[in-house]
């Protein structure tokens, strides 16, 4: 063998053994940044969860379970804080805000519980609407994307065709019922993507099978309603919708 070939094969086997040792080095690393992200992720849910429960409770009129749960959601969140505040996951190495926006989540969910303590519990879901709003923004300027991020879409798009069930379109109107089905064309694609993106196992819940092929099978019915002028049947469906909606969110948000 000639030594230029020696050399080569030489050269090329540094190469590789260089690659395979960057390798060895640099996955533990990578898992270790997933890993903390997917850490941060799964204790943001669990705050999320027992938030969600409080806001349910305090709009259905039981303050004092909702003060149980939204207690439960700020020892959960100062966990959150005292692990990934000054410590972020990659993903948000590189917000500048990310330890102002976890302060300020927990400032939101301390000053709703003060509020309850006042029996003042409209003031209080305004404020801890806040923290809804507040996680999301978080995310979405990360390039962060979890499951909750998809249903707040579809939460939204059903808010805006909710605003039909009080002021319903005139019928004689093509524009205007058009509007509606627009609306409604919407909300359907968005109800169809989070039912199918979600995870095997919310999708073998029976709960979670119920409330979106329930959406799913009146959705297509406001077209009908429209076509016939129907407003009853627009607004009796809206109002199903509406259920199914809030119980979504509070179930799987």
């Amino acid at each position: 063998m000639l030594r230029g070939e020696v050399a080569i094969r030489q050269g090329n086997s540094s190469w590789l053994l260089g690659l395979v040792f960057s390798f060895l080095i640099w996955s533990p690393l990578q898992l270790a940044s997933a890993g903390e992200l997917k850490s941060f992720n799964e204790q943001v849910a669990d705050t999320y969860g027992t938030y969600r429960s409080a806001m349910f409770y305090l709009r259905t009129g039981n303050p004092d379970i909702a003060y149980l749960d939204l207690d439960t959601s700020i020892t959960s969140w100062q966990s959150v804080v005292e692990r990934f505040g000054k410590s972020p996951p990659d993903a948000f190495a590189d917000d500048m805000s990310f330890h102002e926006t976890l302060v300020s989540v927990q400032t939101a969910l301390e000053s709703g519980r003060t509020l309850l303590d006042k029996n003042d519990q409209t003031s209080a879901v305004t404020m801890l609407t806040s923290v809804r709003a507040e996680l999301a923004a978080l995310r979405r300027r990360n390039g962060v994307r979890v499951y909750s991020d998809c249903i707040d879409e579809m939460n939204a798009a059903m808010d805006r065709l909710w605003t039909h069930r009080h002021e319903p379109p005139d019928f004689a109107d093509p524009d205007d019922v058009n509007a509606v089905k627009r609306d409604a064309a919407i909300t359907d694609y968005l109800y169809r993507r989070c039912y199918e993106s979600a995870s095997a196992e919310d999708q073998s819940d029976d709960a979670f099978k119920r409330m979106f092929e329930g959406s799913l099978l009146s959705l297509p019915l406001i077209f009908d309603a429209l076509d016939q002028g129907n407003e009853t049947m627009l607004i009796n469906l809206l109002r199903e919708l509406r259920s199914f909606d809030r119980m979504i969110w509070l179930e799987f948000g």
